[in-house]
């Protein structure tokens, strides 16, 4: 027997014990002796102290008058099974009211205007409401589609990330929205990976700024996460307050360091970490304007110069990249002159091809150097030459920042900003006496 029926095999037992036959056959002709026919949930209504009412009134009364309860109890039944279809017909008149209005607005407003009596400002208020679509927000960083209008100002993270042979396959880089990758030293790459609405939960190897990646950093207001730096790079962000500087020397336990790798090579993070970080900093948000972007869903247009494989020399072939055009999913699968595929890793091993949807290369010059001379400084203000590659083909533009503060734009011969494809852009500064190449 299950607790249902137990319990109403009590109350039909206590009735028999306490009641005669015909307060019994009351009893069990009453609301309350019915809800045991109903649903269980829809049963338990039934309390103990509403049948304990229901027993002590009719105690007190004769039969005839218990039926005449009865006869009326029956009567409000019905009165209120009448005013509920009632309700529900008046429900579905108003919604044919609304399906008619809407249509005679698409089919003419003037008509419903002279029929109703309605203003022009209704009819107007009124379009408007139901024409009006569901509001679509794009991240400022990548062009994509993003949740909301919070996530469009969301407070974007820089973070400096190694290319040494023993820094691969690094961590992170295929989430970033955007990624700047440039000589750090000895002919060594390095990568400063942009993210905001992306929050990957493992990236690294962090390793130490320069002053070329700081000064790429300053327009888009982000938080640079780093291992210390170069003296010009450290003194730039920690004496001018609009940097956000969240070095792991002084914000240790929002890093670690993984024990498969040697250091300087295994300092990794989190964004659940960096987010509370940058949280408790008081780093909400972040104000830039991003690259010009093509229009949603547009259709990729056939390039009129084809640019299937690209090279970008830089210095050395262990470090220079290669990307191969993949029509299918229209994006760069990245490699390396000398050292095969590039790929990103999750923290449970599994590999990711590193595959940006724009790739650009940016003619540099370089910064002499009185001390720290193995350290490598490039000229980001002013302008360049710039080669854009998307869609299979390649832009020759150029790229133009005014100062420090201002975002860097790609502009085609005319002065015209480049529309870039939405998604991964994947930026190298290459050395102005090196020659990119295509084909």
């Amino acid at each position: 027997m299950n607790g249902k029926q137990q319990y109403y095999g009590n109350i039909k037992k206590r009735s028999n014990e306490q009641r005669n036959d015909t307060l019994a056959k009351l009893y069990r002709e009453s609301e309350y002796a019915n809800e045991s026919s109903l649903k269980p949930k829809k049963a338990k209504t039934a309390s103990r102290s509403d049948i304990d009412d229901f027993l002590s009134d009719a105690s007190d009364i004769s039969e005839e008058k218990l039926k005449e309860k009865r006869s009326a109890k029956k009567r409000r039944e019905r009165n209120e099974k009448k005013a509920a279809a009632k309700a529900s017909a008046a429900k579905v008149f108003k919604r044919i009211t609304i399906v008619l209005v809407v249509i005679a607005i698409i089919g003419g407003g003037v008509f419903l205007f002279l029929k109703t009596g309605a203003s022009s400002t209704e009819l107007d208020a009124l379009e408007t409401a139901e024409a009006k679509p569901d509001e679509i927000y794009y991240s400022r960083l990548t062009g994509k589609e993003v949740a909301n209008a919070e996530t469009t100002t969301a407070a974007t993270t820089c973070i400096m990330i190694e290319n040494s042979p023993s820094a691969r396959p690094q961590s992170g880089l295929n989430e970033a929205g955007v990624i700047y990758e440039a000589i750090a030293e000895g002919g060594i790459t390095r990568f400063l990976a942009i993210f905001q609405e992306a929050k990957p939960s493992y990236v690294g190897p962090v390793r130490s700024v320069r002053l070329t990646f700081a000064e790429l950093a300053k327009p888009y207001h982000c938080s640079i996460a780093h291992v210390g730096g170069s003296d010009n790079a450290l003194n730039l962000i920690r004496n001018n307050s609009e940097f956000r500087d969240i070095d792991q020397f002084f914000n240790d336990k929002y890093y670690w360091r993984i024990r498969s790798r040697a250091a300087p090579h295994n300092v990794y993070t989190r964004f659940s970490m960096l987010d509370e970080l940058n949280f408790n900093k008081g780093y909400r948000t972040s104000e830039f304007n991003g690259f010009a972007r093509v229009k949603p869903d547009t259709t990729p247009i056939a390039p009129e110069t084809v640019a299937n494989t690209i090279n970008i020399p830089m210095g050395s072939a262990t470090y220079s990249p290669t990307y191969t055009y993949n029509a299918e999913i229209n994006k760069y699968l990245r490699s390396y002159a000398q050292g095969g595929e590039h790929y990103s890793i999750s923290e449970d091993g599994t590999k990711i091809r590193n595959a940006p949807d724009v790739v650009i290369a940016m003619k540099v010059t370089s910064i002499a150097r009185s001390s720290e001379a193995s350290y490598a400084d490039y000229v980001t203000t002013g302008t360049g030459d710039a080669y854009i590659f998307q869609n299979g083909g390649v832009i020759s533009g150029r790229w133009t920042r005014e100062n420090v503060n201002s975002e860097l734009r790609f502009t085609d011969t005319s002065g015209n900003d480049i529309q870039l494809n939405r998604g991964q852009t994947w930026i190298t500064l290459y050395p102005s006496n090196n020659n990119v190449t295509w084909q």
